[in-house]
C-alpha cells in the first residue's frame, strides 16, 4: 500500500472517531424503558424543542436523572456531553464510565463510542484490542462508522492481525450502507488486488461511487484513472474535471497532478492551476501565480484562460493593470465563443 493510501485511511479513522462524541443516540429502545420520561425531557432541552428553552445544563440534569435509572440512551448522551464539556464541566473518565454502562446494554453507537475513546486514549488507558471489541459489537449491528473502522485496523493491522480479505468484508458492510471512505477504500483495494483478485471494474465502481458523494482522495483517483486509461478510455479532460474537483476540496496532491500536467503543456490544465492559485483551493491565493498559468493556458489558445487572463489584467489583480491588454484577450475569448467576455466588450 503507497504511503498517499496510508495517509488517507489514517487522516480517515481520526476525522470519524473525532466525530464520534457529536452523534446521537438510536435505539429500539420502548417509551417503557427505565427513565423514559426523564429522558425525554432531557431531548426537548437539548434541542429546544415541544416550547422548552434549550438549555444544556438543563438536559445534563435529565439525561443524568435518566441515566442513574439505567435508561441507556441517557447514558450515552450523558456520555456525550462530559466528553465535550457540553452542559458540564469536562470529564472524559466520567464520559468513558457512562459509554460502557450504556454499551453493555447493547447499545450499537453508544459501543461505537467507547472503541473511539479506547483508540484515542481519552478517559481511559489507550487500547485498541479493546477498541476493536466494541467496534466490532457496534458493526455486527450494522452501525456504519464501526464497520468502517474495523475494515481500517484489517488493512492497517491496528489491534488485530492485518487481513486485507476480512478488511474488505467490513468495507463492503459501510460502502453498501453509502460510506464514502469505505468506497474510497474498496475501490483502491480493488485496483491494486489487496485482499481480493485484482478488478479493474469494481475498483471504477466504487472509487466512482466515493467520489460521487465529494470525497477528494476518490476525485483524485478518479483523475488518475482517466489519465491512465485504467478501467476506462483515456480521457484527460475528465481526468482535469476529477482533479479540479479534488484540488477545490483542498487536496493538495491534486494541485501536484495539475502540475505535471501543464508542465507537458496540456492548457486545460493550466488553466485549473490558475483556478487554484487565484480561489485558494488547499493554498493561499497567491493571484500573481495565478496570473503566470492562466497566462500560459491563454497562449497556448485555451478561451476560458484567455477571458480569465483579460479579466486580471483588466483589474490589476495579480499584475499590473494594462486595459489595452485586457481588452485584446477578452476579443479573442469572445470570437471564441465566451459569452462573459462578449459582455465585457459590449458593456459601456
Amino acid at each position: 500500500m503507497s504511503a498517499y493510501n496510508r495517509a488517507v485511511t489514517r487522516i480517515a479513522i481520526l476525522f470519524l472517531l473525532g466525530c464520534s462524541a457529536l452523534l446521537s443516540q438510536t435505539s429500539a429502545q420502548t417509551a417503557a424503558s427505565p427513565g423514559r420520561a426523564d429522558f425525554n425531557r432531557g431531548v426537548d432541552s437539548y434541542e429546544g424543542r415541544g416550547g422548552t428553552k434549550q438549555d444544556y445544563a438543563e438536559a445534563a440534569n435529565w439525561f443524568r436523572k435518566a441515566a442513574e435509572a439505567g435508561n441507556a440512551e441517557a447514558q450515552n448522551r450523558l456520555g456525550q456531553m462530559l466528553a465535550i464539556g457540553q452542559g458540564v464541566p469536562q470529564d472524559e473518565a466520567e464520559a468513558a464510565g457512562w459509554y460502557r454502562k450504556a454499551a453493555e446494554q447493547g447499545g450499537a453507537l453508544a459501543q461505537y463510542n467507547l472503541g473511539s475513546i479506547y483508540v484515542m486514549g481519552a478517559g481511559v488507558t489507550r487500547d485498541l484490542v479493546e477498541a476493536l471489541k466494541w467496534f466490532r459489537k457496534s458493526g455486527d449491528q450494522g452501525f456504519v462508522g464501526a464497520q468502517f473502522n474495523m475494515g481500517i485496523a484489517y488493512r492497517q493491522g491496528q489491534g488485530v492481525a492485518k487481513d486485507p480479505a476480512q478488511a474488505i468484508g467490513w468495507f463492503r458492510k459501510a460502502a453498501d450502507q453509502g460510506d464514502a471512505g469505505a468506497q474510497f477504500n474498496l475501490g483502491v483495494m480493488y485496483g491494486s488486488g489487496e485482499g481480493a483478485a485484482k478488478d479493474p471494474a469494481q475498483s471504477l465502481t466504487w472509487l466512482k461511487k466515493s467520489a460521487d458523494q465529494g470525497y477528494a482522495p476518490a476525485e483524485l483517483n478518479m483523475g488518475m484513472l482517466y489519465v491512465v486509461g485504467t478501467g476506462v478510455t483515456r480521457d484527460f479532460a475528465q481526468a482535469i474535471e476529477w482533479y479540479r474537483k479534488a484540488a477545490e476540496a483542498g487536496l493538495p496532491q491534486a494541485q501536484d497532478a495539475l502540475r505535471i500536467m501543464a508542465d507537458a503543456g496540456y492548457s486545460p490544465a493550466m488553466y485549473v492551476l490558475g483556478m487554484v492559485f487565484e480561489r485558494g483551493w488547499g493554498s493561499t491565493e497567491i493571484d500573481a501565480e495565478a496570473v503566470f498559468w492562466y497566462r500560459k493556458a491563454a497562449e497556448a489558445g485555451f478561451p476560458p484562460a484567455e477571458y480569465d487572463l483579460g479579466r486580471m489584467l483588466s483589474e490589476g489583480k495579480g499584475t499590473v493593470q494594462n486595459a489595452a491588454e485586457a481588452k485584446q484577450w477578452f476579443q479573442r475569448a469572445a470570437d471564441a465563443g465566451v459569452k462573459e467576455a462578449q459582455a465585457r466588450l459590449s458593456a459601456p
